[in-house]
C-alpha cells in the first residue's frame, strides 16, 4: 500500500533570506520558496501600455518563468498557498501575479502580512491571513504605468532637444533635479557680505556688544570707550531648557541620519536596512510612520530601567502622522535588543536604529542656559553679553548622541568687576546656502510631499547614474547637462518640475490605493495635465 503524501503548506516570499530565516521559524509541513523578485514587469525594450485604454502588458521578467515552474511544482502538491511578499505596493503587486497564475491550480491562496522576519510576527500573520489587496495592486499599477509614460513618452523629446543620448525624464527624478540645480543657482548668485561685532575677551570667556556693524568704521567709536574700561557684572540670569527626544525612525529619516553620522548612500543604507528586515533583525525599512508596536515599547522601557535607571525611562508617545500613511506600518525599530548582526556596516546601521529607538522612548535632555550682562564702569548705556550652555542632564542622548552646542561659562557674581584681556573687532560673512546631501536632498522631498518611502533611494541613484549630478565631498552637485534639462522641462513640461504639481500626483495616486479614485482615469488625467499645450503633445498622443 502507497504510503500517503504528508499535506504541504506552501509559503512564497520574494527573498531568498527572508526564506531562509522564515524556515527557521516554521519548520516541519511548510516549504518557504523565494522568487528573488518580480516575477512580470513592463518590458524593458517597449513601451508596454496600450495607449487607448491604458493597459499594462506584463510580460515575464528574464529567468522568472523558470523559477516559477518550480513554484508552480510545488503548488500543485500543497494543500494552501501562502503570498508572505513585502508589506508594500511593489510586494503587494509582486503577490498579484503569483495569485494570477496560482489560482490555476485551484488550491486556496492567502495574503500574510507581517512588518517584521520574526517568529511571533510570521505565525500571527498566518492565523490573520487574507485575500489580496487589489486596491494596493492597482496603486502600483497606476505608478508604474504613468512613470512608464513619463520616462518613455517625454525622455526621447529631451534627448533628440539637447542631442544627447541617455538622458532621462521622471515623475518624481526631474523634480529632485531642478531642487539641486535650483540650489546650485542660489550658489552662484550668492555674494559674501563682511559684518562685525565688537568683541570683549576675558580671563576665561568672551562677551559681545550685541549690534552688528555693516562697516568696520562704524565701530570705532565703541571699541574707544570700551578700550580702557572695567567691567561690571549686572546681571546672571540661568533658566533650564528641556529638549525632547527625537520621533523613532522613519525612512527619509533613517536615510538622512545614516548619510550624515556613518556617511553612507542613501541606496547603501536601503540596501543594509533590507538585509536586516529580512534577516530579522529590524522592522519593514519602507515607512512613513512613527507609530511604535506597544507591546514592543514597554518591553523597550523596562531594558532601559534596568540598565540606565528610572530617570532615563520615558513614555510611548503619539504622533501626528501625515494624511497618506498607512496605519499598519509602525516605525523603524529593532526586534530584539539582545541580537545583533555581526557584519560591520550592518552591526552600524543597527546600532543607529537601536539609539534612536531607544532615545524616542527616553526623557528629554536638560540644559542650563545663561546670560550675562556686563557694562563698563561709568557708562552704564553699555552692555556687553555673553551666554553660556551646559548639559546637565543627558536624558535621550545617552542612546542617540546630539551636539548641544555647549558654552561653558565660569562662575560669575553680580557685582564682579573683571578687567579685559583685549577688545577686538571679530569679522564675519554672510554664508551660501548649502548644497544638498543624499540625506537632506530626501527629507525636503519629504517635506514638499514628493515620493515614498519605497522611491527615495532609487530617485537619488538614477540621478548618479543619468550623469546628472556628482557626489562631491558628501554633497550633489549639479553636472552642466543637469541645468539644460531642467530649463527644458521648466519651459516644456512645466508640471512634470512643479514642487505642489508633484505632491498633487502623489496624492491622488494615495486615493487610487484607498479605493476612492479609478486607476486608469487618474494616470490619464495627470499625464495629459502634463503634456498639455506642449509642443510635442501631438507625437505625444
Amino acid at each position: 500500500m502507497a504510503e500517503k503524501r504528508k499535506s504541504m503548506i506552501l509559503f512564497v516570499v520574494e527573498s531568498f533570506t527572508k526564506a531562509k530565516t522564515i524556515s527557521k521559524y516554521l519548520g516541519k509541513g511548510y516549504l518557504v520558496k523565494a522568487s528573488g523578485g518580480h516575477i512580470k514587469d513592463l518590458p524593458e525594450d517597449e513601451l508596454g501600455v496600450d495607449l487607448e485604454t491604458l493597459t499594462p502588458f506584463f510580460e515575464w521578467r528574464k529567468g522568472k518563468r523558470k523559477v516559477f515552474e518550480d513554484i508552480k511544482r510545488h503548488a500543485i502538491n500543497s494543500e494552501l498557498i501562502l503570498l508572505g511578499t513585502d508589506p508594500d505596493r511593489e510586494g503587494e503587486a509582486i503577490s498579484y501575479f503569483f495569485w494570477e497564475e496560482l489560482r490555476k491550480t485551484k488550491k486556496p491562496i492567502y495574503r500574510v502580512y507581517f512588518y517584521e522576519v520574526t517568529e511571533e510576527a510570521i505565525k500571527k500573520a498566518i492565523k490573520e491571513k487574507r485575500s489580496i489587496d487589489f486596491n494596493l495592486v492597482k496603486a502600483q499599477f497606476a505608478r508604474r504605468v504613468l512613470d512608464r509614460l513619463i520616462g518613455y513618452l517625454l525622455s526621447p523629446e529631451l534627448c533628440k532637444e539637447l542631442k544627447q543620448r541617455g538622458l532621462s525624464v521622471g515623475r518624481v527624478q526631474s523634480p529632485a533635479l531642478r531642487l539641486i540645480v535650483e540650489r546650485e543657482r542660489e550658489i552662484q548668485a550668492f555674494r559674501r557680505k563682511k559684518f562685525y561685532y565688537v568683541k570683549v575677551v576675558f580671563e576665561d570667556f568672551h562677551a559681545y556688544l550685541e549690534v552688528r556693524f555693516e562697516k568696520p568704521e562704524n565701530a570705532k567709536p565703541y571699541m574707544e570707550k570700551l578700550k580702557n574700561a572695567f567691567f561690571e557684572v549686572k546681571q546672571v540670569e540661568r533658566w533650564q531648557e528641556k529638549v525632547a527626544p527625537p520621533k523613532p525612525f522613519n525612512t527619509p529619516e533613517l536615510q538622512r541620519a545614516s548619510n550624515e553620522r556613518l556617511k553612507l548612500s542613501v541606496e547603501k543604507t536601503m540596501k543594509i536596512a533590507q538585509a536586516l528586515y529580512e534577516e530579522g533583525f529590524i522592522t519593514y525599512p519602507r515607512t512613513d510612520a512613527h507609530r511604535m508596536n506597544e507591546k514592543k515599547a514597554q518591553e523597550f522601557l523596562a531594558w532601559i530601567e534596568k540598565h540606565y535607571g528610572k530617570d532615563y525611562v520615558g513614555t510611548l508617545r503619539r504622533f501626528k502622522e501625515k494624511a497618506h500613511v498607512q496605519s499598519a506600518h509602525e516605525c523603524i525599530r529593532p526586534t530584539n535588543l539582545y541580537k545583533k548582526p555581526e557584519g560591520k556596516e550592518e552591526l552600524l546601521l543597527f546600532e543607529l536604529i537601536l539609539g534612536r529607538t531607544l532615545a524616542s522612548l527616553s526623557t528629554p535632555a536638560v540644559l542650563e542656559n545663561q546670560r550675562v550682562t556686563l557694562v563698563p564702569i561709568g557708562q552704564e548705556n553699555l552692555e556687553i553679553v555673553a551666554k553660556g550652555r551646559v548639559l546637565i542632564f543627558d536624558g535621550w542622548s545617552k542612546f542617540y548622541p546630539h551636539d548641544f552646542l555647549q558654552q561653558k561659562l565660569p562662575k560669575l557674581k553680580e557685582g564682579q568687576v573683571l578687567k579685559p584681556k583685549q577688545i577686538l573687532l571679530e569679522e564675519r560673512q554672510t554664508q551660501p546656502p548649502k548644497r544638498y546631501t543624499e540625506g537632506s536632498l530626501v527629507k525636503k522631498l519629504e517635506d514638499l510631499g514628493i515620493g515614498r518611502p519605497s522611491t527615495y533611494s532609487t530617485i537619488v541613484k538614477t540621478l548618479k547614474e543619468r550623469g546628472y549630478v556628482v557626489v562631491e565631498k558628501g554633497e550633489l552637485k549639479p553636472t552642466p547637462i543637469a541645468f539644460q534639462v531642467v530649463d527644458f522641462l521648466m519651459q516644456n513640461f512645466p508640471k512634470l518640475v512643479d514642487y505642489s504639481y508633484t505632491a498633487k500626483m502623489e496624492e491622488l495616486l494615495d486615493l487610487v490605493e484607498e479605493g476612492k479614485k479609478d486607476w486608469k482615469e487618474t494616470v490619464r488625467h495627470l499625464f495629459n495635465e502634463i503634456i498639455a499645450g506642449n509642443l510635442y503633445q501631438d507625437k505625444l498622443l
